[in-house]
């Protein structure tokens, strides 16, 4: 072959050679534009997607937000007994910063007989109560007027915030409180920012340049030390995805920052951003949210931060563990030294704001202090009731709030009267004690184990034990009630009885062994006689219990039997509490409860009580019985209050189980019923009756608290009559050997003559 047709050949070899790779290439462009087309594709029906799952949850409701649940608010009114002491040791409970210049709202001061209060704004049960600024005075008795600050007129009537006490957070639930963007304070935004973020309000959901600087430090370090996410991205991570540090959750991380900066505003987001950081662990409870970390941390609104606090929250949110100011506060203090030195440098404080704020100790609560740990069985009680409401199932998940009628200043001295009472005990004896206004059948205080932080059985309202003498009160009502009858005077035989029980031969005993003979009604319930009393039930009939029982508020069905009339029958300390309430309050009915009212967020309301008031029996007859009663705590078998409360009256009983197994006292004031059980949780004996066990937590409850003495007024049925004490009837007061006792206005047998 000539060197012509070599070169020729040569060239069309590299000429077709040239056109396969151009052909080739040219292909491989054409599948690049189509994957490219297809990615684009893919990526804009994603982010559809996306899109459609982001708007559709953060429009709504992006959280189950838990049930608030509050104490009862104190109300301040002239001639209340309150003294200034007590007034400031509540406001600290709520705390209130002692501040003469009352400044803002969350402070107070204090000078001579006045307390100046600038109260915190709040959403109540009757609305939304905006700040206010007063003064209460108080003398010798009490508070003596209100004063609106920096005015001269008196007003009728101021209100403390109600104090939180729990979140009711499911296993399923985070531990949150909302707050609006309009109420957190510039300088906790801004500082935010700052340390976040601080081109926020300049990118579109997502800062290359914080990625490639966040990359450059990665590589520098070998390993992943810095994030380049924005706090849209950290909110997309939070509210959307894992923690998986992952190349995918970053790309889905930065799609959804963008999707959201697209559809929502700035200032949405950094409200989504403020509520759904998390900031903490409470025990099992995952903390979220700056408006709850500023309780959890320092037990006060977002709104009442300074510099230094605000600093730390901000601060730990780079790492709430690490920075755990309660278990490393070193960490802690280093972190928010930081936080404030970039906020004076970039002027958000001034030179001596900034000295001042790093000078202050972390003033971190304790753990304990945070929403009043405790009050376990009143909360549990709460709950039970929640229940029982038809709320709307969407209403719940959506933060509402719970009034109750806590009282947390009753509730730590009934608590601290068992551990006081109950110190030199055996480990195993076990307690209860239901505390209430019997007024308005409010339950102030519930105690539900001696040891009452406790949560568990909750005996106030689940132990049913045999309540003993306890029951005799019933009895004995029922018989004055048929005041043709019977009356305080009447004759019952204390002798012995032998009679069936339960298919068992049964032959009642009085506690000290003996036998009277005649004794008078009166004599029978002060001194708790056993046998004049099983003499008295059996003549009125068992059937007369149980409707004692029901009318005076008992909602099960029992079963009786004759020895049910010593108290063979077992019920709760709350069933007995309201057995009482209603004799307490002169026989008028309201069932028990804790709650108040049930509002949402913005303070409507979706439940308020309305238990009816119902009389189940004439106040003439339960006069009777409560003069008895008060009787009984002066001579009879709660007389140890005579020297423990000495000047002040009150009315109760005691009750010992069979086997000395039960030892109960429920008796009242002027204003408040007390039950207290005592026992032990299998049953054994305690060897304590309910004069030498439960009556001394009832004396000292009352010694810690203030007794208000009983006062009351004769009925107008009731007028006071003689009686002979031989016969019981009634007689002239002009015979001798009379007894001179009060008693219903009607026609009764009476001798013929006065018999000496």
């Amino acid at each position: 072959m000539s060197r012509k047709a070599a070169t020729n050949n040569s060239r069309n070899n590299k000429a077709a050679g040239q056109g396969q790779r151009s052909h080739w290439l040219k292909r491989t462009v054409l599948l690049l534009v189509k994957l490219l087309l297809v990615a684009v594709l893919v990526l804009l029906f994603y982010l559809v997607y996306l899109d459609s799952k982001i708007s559709k949850k953060f429009a709504g409701q992006k959280w189950q937000i838990p049930a608030q649940i509050y104490a009862r608010s104190i109300e301040l009114l002239p001639g209340k007994v309150m003294t200034q002491q007590q007034l400031v040791a509540r406001l600290e409970a709520l705390q209130y910063q002692r501040n003469p210049a009352l400044s803002a709202p969350g402070q107070y001061s204090v000078s001579r007989n006045h307390v100046s209060v600038y109260r915190r704004a709040f959403v109540y049960v009757d609305g939304y109560q905006s700040e206010q600024l007063f003064s209460v005075e108080f003398n010798r008795s009490g508070i003596n007027r209100i004063l609106q600050r920096n005015k001269t007129e008196s007003i009728n009537f101021a209100r403390l915030e109600p104090q939180l006490i729990e979140h009711l957070v499911s296993a399923q639930q985070e531990d949150r409180e909302l707050v609006a963007l309009q109420h957190v304070p510039e300088l906790f935004k801004d500082t935010l920012l700052l340390v976040e973020d601080r081109e926020f309000y300049h990118h579109h959901g997502v800062s290359p340049l914080s990625v490639l600087r966040a990359l450059l430090v990665n590589i520098t370090a070998g390993r992943t030390v810095q994030g380049g996410s924005t706090l849209t991205q950290q909110l997309a991570k939070n509210m959307f995805l894992s923690s998986d540090r992952t190349l995918l959750r970053k790309v889905n991380e930065a799609l959804i920052a963008l999707v959201l900066d697209y559809r929502f505003n700035k200032d949405q987001i950094l409200e989504a951003y403020l509520n759904e950081v998390f900031v903490g662990q409470n025990f099992a409870k995952a903390v979220h949210g700056v408006g709850l970390g500023s309780r959890f941390y320092f037990a006060k609104p977002l709104s009442e931060l300074q510099p230094a606090e605000s600093a730390l929250l901000i601060g730990l949110l780079k790492g709430p563990s690490y920075f755990d100011p309660r278990r490393y506060p070193e960490r802690a203090l280093q972190r928010r030294d930081l936080v404030l030195r970039l906020m004076f440098e970039q002027h958000l404080l001034s030179r001596q704001e900034y000295e001042l704020a790093v000078q202050q100790p972390l003033n971190v609560i304790s753990r304990g202090q945070y929403l009043q740990q405790g009050n376990a069985a009143y909360l549990d009680a709460v709950r039970k009731e929640l229940r029982q409401l038809s709320l709307d199932a969407a209403d719940k998940d959506k933060g509402i709030k719970v009034f109750t009628y806590l009282d947390t200043d009753t509730q730590q001295l009934a608590e601290q009267a068992l551990q006081q009472q109950l110190a030199a005990q055996d480990a195993a004896l076990q307690a209860a004690m239901v505390v209430a206004d019997y007024g308005t059948s409010e339950l102030t205080a519930l105690v539900g184990a001696r040891q009452a932080t406790q949560g568990g059985f909750n005996r106030a309202l689940e132990a049913r034990r045999q309540i003993g003498s306890i029951i005799k009160p019933v009895i004995y009502l029922e018989a004055l009630a048929q005041y043709g009858r019977y009356s305080l005077a009447s004759k019952l035989d204390d002798s012995p009885i032998r009679l069936r029980s339960n298919d068992q031969d049964w032959q009642p005993e009085n506690f000290d062994k003996q036998y009277r003979g005649p004794v008078t009604l009166l004599d029978a319930l002060v001194n708790s006689l056993n046998i004049p009393t099983v003499r008295l039930g059996l003549q009125l009939g068992l059937p007369a219990l149980n409707d004692g029982l029901r009318k005076l508020g008992l909602e099960r069905k029992l079963t009786l039997h004759p020895a049910a009339l010593l108290g063979a029958i077992e019920l709760s300390p709350l069933e007995v509490s309201q057995l009482y309430q209603t004799i307490a309050n002169n026989g008028v009915h309201r069932k028990l409860s804790t709650l108040h009212a049930v509002t949402d967020q913005q303070g409507h309301a979706l439940y308020t009580r309305n238990h009816a008031l119902t009389r189940r029996y004439n106040a003439a007859e339960v006069y009777l019985l409560q003069y008895a009663l008060m009787q009984a705590t002066q001579r009879g078998t709660g007389k140890m209050l005579q020297l423990t409360l000495p000047g002040v009256t009150l009315a109760g009983k005691t009750g010992t189980s069979s086997d000395y197994r039960d030892s109960w006292f429920s008796g009242f004031d002027q204003g408040s019923l007390t039950t207290v059980w005592l026992g032990r949780d299998d049953n054994a004996e305690i060897g304590l009756t309910g004069a030498s066990g439960a009556l001394g937590v009832f004396s000292q409850f009352y010694s810690l608290k203030g007794a208000n003495s009983l006062v009351r007024a004769m009925p107008e049925q009731v007028s006071l009559q003689a009686f002979s004490l031989k016969t019981g009837y009634s007689v002239s007061q002009s015979c001798l050997n009379i007894l001179l006792l009060p008693a219903i206005s009607v026609e009764m047998p009476a001798d013929s003559e006065c018999i000496n």
